[in-house]
Parts: C-alpha cells; sequence; structure tokens
C-alpha cells in the first residue's frame, strides 16, 4: 500500500509541474467556456428552462473532448516514455509489486482528471446565480451526471495506461488510447442499425447495451439516475485493463 502511494504522489506532483497539464488544463476551459457562454446567452435569449442547463452542458463539445481525448494525453507517458528513455528496466527490477506501479500510475492521472474536471462544477453554479440565469443549482441530479462522467473517464483513463504499456512511442500510445475511447463512446451508436436484428436474442441485448457506454450516461446519470449495475461495469472495466496492464509489465520482467 506504502508503495501505490509513493507512487501516486510522484506521478501527480510530475502532473502538477508538466507543461503538458497546464496546456490541457488552459485549451479545455477555453473552449468549454466559450461554448458554455453561447449556452447561457441561448438560455437567455430564447427563454428556456434554466432547470435543464446542466444536462445541456453534458452535451458539449468541450465535454467530449474532455472525456475521449484528455484521458489520452494524461496516460501517453505514464510506462512509453519510461520504455522509451530506458528507465522502465529500473521500475520492473526495483521492490515494486507490478500493480502496486500500476495502480499508483493510474491513481495520480485520475486523482488529476478530476482536479481538472471538478471546477466545472463550480463554473455551473455561477451561472445559475441570480447574476446570470438566477435559478438554484441541483446538485443531486449534477453529481450524479459528474459521478457517471468520472467512471466513464476512470476505465478510459486504465486504458490509457494499457495502451501506454504497449509501447514505447508516447504519440502511438495517445492514437490507440484515443481510438478505443471513440469506439466505447461512438461505435455502438453508428453499428445500432446493424446490429438490431440481433437485440430480440436477451444476451446480445444485454452486452450491447453494456458496451454502450454514451447510451448509458444520456439515459441514466445525465438524468441523475443511478444504476449499481452500470457502476459495476465501469468498476469492472477499471479492473480489466489494469490486470491487462499488470499482464503487459509481466511479460516485460520477464524478457
Amino acid at each position: 500500500m506504502n508503495a501505490i502511494l509513493v507512487t501516486l504522489r510522484k506521478e501527480l506532483v510530475s502532473y502538477c509541474y508538466s507543461p503538458v497539464s497546464y496546456l490541457v488544463a488552459v485549451l479545455f476551459y477555453l473552449l468549454h467556456g466559450t461554448l458554455l457562454h453561447a449556452l447561457v446567452v441561448a438560455f437567455s435569449l430564447g427563454g428556456a428552462d434554466a432547470d435543464i442547463l446542466p444536462t445541456q452542458s453534458y452535451g458539449l463539445m468541450s465535454t467530449f473532448v474532455m472525456v475521449v481525448l484528455v484521458p489520452a494525453l494524461l496516460t501517453m507517458r505514464c510506462f512509453a516514455e519510461e520504455r522509451r528513455s530506458g528507465s522502465l528496466e529500473v521500475l520492473v527490477t526495483a521492490p515494486v509489486r507490478d500493480h502496486e506501479l500500476v495502480l499508483g500510475k493510474w491513481g495520480a492521472a485520475a486523482a488529476f482528471y478530476a482536479l481538472l474536471w471538478l471546477p466545472t462544477v463550480l463554473v455551473l453554479w455561477v451561472l445559475t446565480t441570480d447574476w446570470f440565469l438566477a435559478t438554484p443549482l441541483s446538485f443531486g441530479p449534477v453529481l450524479t451526471a459528474y459521478l457517471g462522467m468520472f467512471l466513464i473517464s476512470a476505465m478510459l483513463l486504465a486504458f490509457g495506461v494499457f495502451a501506454s504499456s504497449l509501447t514505447d512511442n508516447v504519440l502511438l500510445a495517445a492514437i490507440l488510447a484515443v481510438l478505443c475511447n471513440l469506439g466505447l463512446l461512438v461505435l455502438p451508436g453508428v453499428l445500432h442499425r446493424h446490429v438490431a436484428p440481433w437485440l430480440d436474442n436477451p444476451w446480445v441485448r444485454q452486452v450491447y447495451e453494456k458496451v454502450w457506454v454514451f447510451d448509458h450516461f444520456s439515459n441514466w446519470f445525465a438524468r441523475g439516475l443511478l444504476d449499481t449495475s452500470q457502476v459495476v461495469f465501469y468498476l469492472g472495466g477499471i479492473a480489466f485493463f489494469l490486470f491487462l496492464t499488470v499482464l503487459s509489465l509481466g511479460t516485460r520482467r520477464l524478457a
């Protein structure tokens, strides 16, 4: 446990000192702020129900970028950079178990991701004050939606760590992670028409519904609804990809 915390603290400090992290944060909030401002203006001019502002904000392009692109950028250097520099050999021969190393690196990425993402809750609250839309913010549904987004992103971060363990090319690791993220979020919806004839089979339907990540979020978390089976699905996905990462490091150790 101590090794996990040491690795987590070391990686988290490296994120805080990395110029890439600050560049990601600045670009994200510039994009998110611009799109959110346009959304608030549309609500004000159109007289729309301000209660649905949080739900509409989840569908902004900046949210899609945060979920698809940012996990890949945060995790691309986890193991790929160390493989390229040769420092991974030092790590795998150190008195630290592979799973402790993996959990520490993933935990640091997840913690830093949360630090990047959570301030948007404060932004939503500011927009609902008397200075802007003058409507109370229902924090229950908002926090449920943010829990859903964090679970999705945590699973994508786990895959990003796994992708980074497969190569010594940082760019390739990022591309692999982005392709996986797009596949989980977009591909099931694109293939829905082709899969529809097989959905009468309860097993096929259940598997298809479980892997359609975007549908989970839009129909449950974004509406303030919490389904424990979906929470278990994401936790299982995190464990699965982290397990694959441990296996990847194990093969490296044997080599």
